[in-house]
């Protein structure tokens, strides 16, 4: 059996620290929630608008920054449901720098709306009453 001297040992032992150090500072922890959000989308009279396509976006860091998107069609009560959106992050990125936030808007039959959440106000929207006009949100 050969001997093993200081210098195999380091030259096994680095390499297996350096990939473990790694792998702890790019893998992925969860940092935050964007909660559950059911939203009523109303006309001007209060009437539910069904089928009107709304969208959901919010910022996930480890995809680096980007925004997601996921788009839900109003059921005949003018209700979407959106999701828990679970938020991740890496050590390697650093402390997150933001809180957690959504935004829903909503462009249709010359009608839009939008609501915004963050985790500092922790309050959802549950009804979303539309506006008349033009999307801004093109």
């Amino acid at each position: 059996m050969p001997k093993i001297t200081k210098a195999l040992k380091l030259a096994l032992i680095l390499p297996a620290m350096t990939f473990l150090i790694a792998g702890v500072l790019w893998y992925p922890y969860r940092s935050g929630d964007v909660p559950e959000w059911k939203i009523q989308i109303v006309d001007t009279d209060g009437h539910p608008v069904a089928g009107i396509r709304a969208n959901q976006e919010w910022l996930d860091p480890i995809e680096d920054g980007k925004t997601m998107v996921d788009t839900q069609q109003a059921n005949a009560q003018g209700f979407v449901v959106f999701p828990r959106r679970p938020l991740h992050n890496r050590l390697a990125f650093g402390a997150p720098q933001y809180q957690p936030s959504a935004h829903v808007y909503i462009c249709g039959e010359g009608q839009y709306g939008q609501a915004f959440w963050d985790a500092k106000d922790q309050g959802m929207v549950t009804k979303l009453e539309l506006k008349i006009g033009a999307c801004p949100f093109a």
